[in-house]
């Protein structure tokens, strides 16, 4: 087995040393862009390392030998934690200078006996770290892999995928893994991506939820919907809303959300209202000489974003 503790034997030659300035800037960079903390960080605290953070990136050679020793000498660490995170290090060095034929990190997992699992979920959190969020997630969703950090990768590809709408990685990530999320900020943001993506499906995870939290995230759902009913894609879901079967109390929240509480600002709401009426049968009021026909024809062209 590799003599792990021996710098040498880890890394080789780094000759001229891979971290430069610029790679120091974006690892920098990708830090602030993850609330400050890189996946590598969270690691080092899970583990107990937190001053570790500090030697990473390295800027020197006498920097990257520090964090070898601080973690190789680490007494309350199990060692394949050790070996993961050298992985991780080796991963760098292997992206920073590609010059090297050899994976220098598949050399040292092999040679130091480290588990394809570790390997699959720290090549997942450094694909995290550079912000390569399909790679991540393609090692992420491993089926080997235990949910680590799954609040925190939720958080991560939600607030990515927000950008331009499209969260089809977390909710792939999600579907997969099936985590049980800890934080309410994770659990918001998944129910965002899930809103955003799939109505019906919203609902039944909203229906997963304690009835203070579920009751939230329903009327979270409803107004969520009727803001984005500006386009053929936002009627769609505008019209799906208002025919799902609902039980007793979703109902109710939804007559209150849109009839007389936070809803009732939003200008679909009314049309919405008696889109609900219509879907369930019943009675629909008449409105002066239009009769009951013109209003349900008038609810639903305004409730369809203007289509017929």
């Amino acid at each position: 087995m590799l003599d792990y503790g021996n710098f040498e034997r880890v890394f080789g030659s780094l000759s001229p040393f891979p971290y430069n300035r610029t790679t120091i800037q974006e690892a920098d960079s990708y830090r602030r862009s993850l609330d400050g903390a890189l996946f590598l960080d969270r690691v080092l605290a899970a583990l107990g390392l937190p001053k570790a953070r500090a030697l990473y990136p390295p800027k020197s050679d006498a920097n990257l030998r520090s964090l070898h020793h601080q973690i190789i000498s680490a007494g309350s660490v199990a060692t394949l934690h050790k070996l993961s995170l050298l992985y991780y290090l080796l991963l760098d060095i292997d992206d920073l200078a590609p010059a090297h034929h050899d994976s220098k990190a598949d050399s040292f997992a092999s040679s130091a006996g480290l588990p394809t699992k570790y390997q699959i979920l720290m090549k997942g959190l450094w694909y995290l770290d550079r912000q390569a969020f399909a790679l991540a997630v393609e090692d992420l969703a491993h089926p080997t892999l235990l949910p680590e950090f799954a609040d925190d990768i939720i958080t991560v590809l939600v607030r990515h995928a927000s950008k331009d709408g499209d969260y089809t990685l977390p909710l792939a990530y999600w579907h997969t893994v099936q985590p049980v999320l800890k934080s309410p900020a994770a659990v918001e943001l998944l129910f965002e991506a899930l809103s955003q993506s799939n109505v019906s499906e919203a609902l039944r995870f909203s229906r997963t939820k304690p009835d203070g939290i579920r009751e939230q995230l329903f009327r979270r759902l409803v107004i969520g919907v009727l803001e984005g009913t500006g386009n053929d894609h936002g009627a769609d879901r505008a019209e799906e809303l208002a025919s799902l079967p609902f039980d007793e109390s979703e109902e109710q929240w939804f007559q209150d959300c849109l009839g007389s509480g936070e809803g009732k600002r939003v200008k679909a709401a009314r049309d919405t209202l008696l889109m609900r009426r219509i879907a369930m049968g019943d009675p629909v009021p008449t409105a002066g000489d239009q009769g009951t026909w013109g209003v349900v024809m008038e609810a639903f062209k305004v409730g369809s974003g203007g289509r017929t």
